[in-house]
């Protein structure tokens, strides 16, 4: 059997929206991080496309569906795409709906976590002409510091390799911190690519994840695990030290981000304590923060929650200084109560 070709990064993003040809759009692997990085630029050359959001529990109710909104034609005639999550190989029956269709002009960027070479999924879309599909797995120590270079250079940083080693290895080779990072130097430094700026080793120790992180522990962890009386006190509190939004809302981005790491562990049959108790990055304090979180929050959730964080960070960014606060406020509530159980 002749062995898949190789599908990079850069033959993704340079595909979509470009190759008719080309329905589905597959990435899978161990790093959620990688993942979900390359499916938010997938969806970001797709510019002003209408983006219709389908999930694995819908495909086991009605395989036909993906198929069915990849043939719809928009009222307006304008641009689509289907942002599809899945875990592991629950959408089979659905995809193979989607390829053997004789319609579908709307493109499916899908994400799913591990897939074995053996694995159906896996195997239909590494044989099909309408598929790229791409592996992502955790980067070496070279690809990652490669990586944040990269980013340093395109935000107008100037960075000297040792400190983007040290940036690669407090945010644990992970490419959403390590963004989230270079952003806040870049804000902090007020660079740009036509006006850039050098990073210093102390901008490291007071801009780092691991500052505001410690500073607000608290808030993340109620609203995460669902402690609506907690997480109020801790907003207050954050409000009173004048703690920025937007700072806040990164933040709770990386505890999502790991958290998902975290819980697709779980889904492959970990137990939450014993993975948690493991975790050299998360802080004894803290354990049970991160296992009520884990027990309150399903990968799809999470998903959708990342997204949301996204959303709620532009309407930050973009909105009047008096409205961010109650805006947060409420976000942050909202989130709370998700994570908890729900009443019979």
């Amino acid at each position: 059997m002749a062995r898949a070709p190789r599908i990079s990064e850069r033959d993704l993003i340079g595909a979509i929206g470009r190759r008719d040809d080309i329905r589905l759009f597959l990435l899978f692997g161990t790093d959620p991080s990688t993942i979900e990085d390359i499916a938010r630029k997938l969806s970001a050359e797709m510019k002003d496309a209408e983006r219709i959001d389908i999930d694995g529990a819908q495909l086991r109710s009605d395989s036909a569906l993906l198929a069915d909104e990849a043939a719809s034609i928009s009222l307006f005639g304008d641009k689509r795409y289907i942002r599809l999550r899945l875990q592991r190989d629950e959408g089979l029956a659905a995809i193979e709906n989607l390829l053997e269709a004789e319609q579908a002009g709307t493109p499916v960027i899908a994400t799913t976590g591990n897939l074995t070479p053996t694995n159906k999924l896996r195997k239909l879309a590494q044989g099909h002409p309408a598929v790229m599909a791409m592996a992502c797995y955790p980067p070496s120590e070279a690809d990652a510091v490669a990586h944040v270079q990269r980013l340093a250079e395109a935000a107008g940083l100037r960075m000297e390799r040792v400190l983007a080693q040290r940036l690669a290895e407090s945010t644990g080779h992970d490419r959403t911190l390590a963004a989230n990072e270079i952003d806040k130097l870049a804000l902090y430094c007020d660079a740009a690519p036509n006006r850039p700026a050098t990073v210093e080793p102390d901008m490291l120790a007071k801009l780092g994840a691991e500052t505001l992180e410690e500073d607000i522990s608290a808030l993340l962890g109620a609203v995460m695990a669902g402690q609506i009386a907690v997480a109020s006190q801790e907003i207050a509190s954050a409000r009173e030290l004048g703690v920025n939004e937007v700072r806040i809302v990164k933040a709770l981005q990386r505890r999502v981000v790991q958290l998902a790491a975290l819980r697709a562990e779980v889904d492959q049959g970990a137990q939450i304590g014993p993975l948690v108790d493991r975790t050299r990055s998360i802080f004894f304090k803290e354990q049970g923060a991160y296992k009520s979180a884990l027990a309150a929050w399903s990968s799809a959730k999470l998903a959708r929650l990342n997204a949301r964080l996204f959303e709620l960070e532009r309407r930050l960014m973009t909105g009047g200084s008096d409205l961010a606060g109650p805006v947060l406020s409420n976000e942050l509530l909202l989130i709370a109560r998700a994570a908890q159980p729900r009443r019979s």
